[in-house]
């Protein structure tokens, strides 16, 4: 009995100890978040006021997220978390490159890498006007998100290098409207900004007449849309009588062609072309080939630059005879004379020959194509837009 008594009081006595040795054991000590293989969304898929998605592994529902640069360090809104990634929402005026940290109980880990944010002006239903309009008039883009103080830009691939078109906007409930300014003409990008944020809206075509002077010339050939077509310099280039260039054999041809559209390539491959003819050659290397003439062309009207003249193709050149008459009374006149085109001629006689067109007829078009060296005629450059 006293046996039994005894073991009872030790066992209470063990057990006590080992009740008061688990209550002081020491909580978990938290640390920071452990995550592995992230992956940040690309630029394309990062947008203010958006959801934006981290890829990676060990993510926690508890976790919080701040985005920091240069200036400041930002909490944004957790969307939804799971182990594998953590969505949040990117704040309104976020833009540029940000570090980010993930916060789990008070302790941080800032993850490898950066988000990028597209410095953009966010339109919600976009609606941009269709068909075109007239230099002068009001354009009407809808949407939601237009703010006062944007403004629009205007450009495009044929205005001189550097221009940009700015355009006050009117905002209301339902978009932004802006007038139309004289010198835009053809097919333009706009482009909406605030401040350093910009976004591209779209194009609008702003139609152009032919007669219209505009972009270092005067437009003579309009494509049925009425925003691209060809503008005409004003005089002529060089002499009366100058060589379209050195008579070749036809494997010295460039592989020109005679449609419209075809001149400003077909300059191009004639420059090419030439080129690789001065450095075995030095007949030409006191003159210039008709097409290197319109090439090197520079026209500065109302303070701008226009270099990116050529030499018209066959057609081209035919469609600026039909208008022959109405360039005089724009001061801008053909005197009488045949003029090349950049095209070469057909079959065998493509190295040694060139398209012309001749100005004396009066209303028939005569055209054929001559000894490259050999004849000596005019040359009157276009651009197109």
């Amino acid at each position: 009995m006293r046996t039994f008594s005894y073991c009872w009081l030790l066992y209470c006595c063990l057990f006590v100890l080992w009740g008061c040795q688990k209550d002081d054991a020491p909580a978990p000590i938290p640390i920071a978040p452990i995550l592995k293989e992230i992956v940040f969304p690309g630029i394309n898929e990062v947008m203010p006021g958006r959801e934006a998605t981290i890829r990676g592994k060990g993510f926690d529902p508890d976790d919080k997220i701040f985005l920091e640069n240069e200036t400041a360090m930002t909490e944004a809104e957790v969307t939804s978390v799971n182990n594998q990634e953590i969505r949040f929402l990117v704040p309104e005026d976020a833009g540029g490159a940000y570090t980010v940290t993930v916060e789990r109980h008070n302790l941080q880990t800032t993850l490898d890498g950066e988000l990028i944010v597209p410095l953009v002006v966010v339109i919600d239903n976009l609606s941009m006007p269709t068909g075109t309009s007239a230099s002068g008039s009001v354009i009407s883009i809808g949407g939601e998100g237009f703010q006062n103080g944007d403004e629009i830009q205007l450009t495009a691939a044929f205005y001189p290098e550097g221009k940009i078109i700015s355009i006050p906007v009117t905002v209301s409930g339902e978009g932004i409207q802006f007038e139309i300014p004289s010198e835009a003409y053809g097919q333009n990008t706009v482009t909406i900004v605030r401040g350093q944020r910009r976004s591209t809206l779209g194009t609008i075509g702003i139609e152009v007449q032919v007669g219209d002077e505009i972009g270092g010339g005067i437009v003579y050939y309009v494509e049925s849309n009425k925003i691209h077509g060809f503008i005409v310099h004003k005089e002529n280039l060089g002499t009366a009588t100058e060589s379209f260039g050195p008579g070749l054999a036809l494997s010295g041809a460039a592989g020109t062609g005679k449609a419209i559209g075809s001149g400003k390539s077909n300059t191009a491959k004639l420059q090419t072309r030439m080129a690789a003819f001065r450095q075995n050659n030095n007949s030409w290397n006191s003159k210039k080939a008709a097409f290197e003439l319109c090439d090197e062309l520079t026209v500065t009207s109302n303070n701008e630059v226009y270099a990116d003249w050529f030499l018209p193709s066959q057609e081209e050149l035919i469609e600026l005879f039909k208008v022959k008459d109405m360039l005089w009374t724009k001061g801008a006149g053909m005197p009488a004379n045949n003029y090349w085109s950049s095209s070469e001629a057909d079959g065998d006689a493509a190295g040694w020959a060139a398209f012309y067109v001749n100005f004396y007829e009066p209303v028939n078009v005569v055209s054929g194509f001559v000894d490259k060296e050999g004849w000596k005629i005019g040359i009157r450059p276009v651009r197109y837009f």
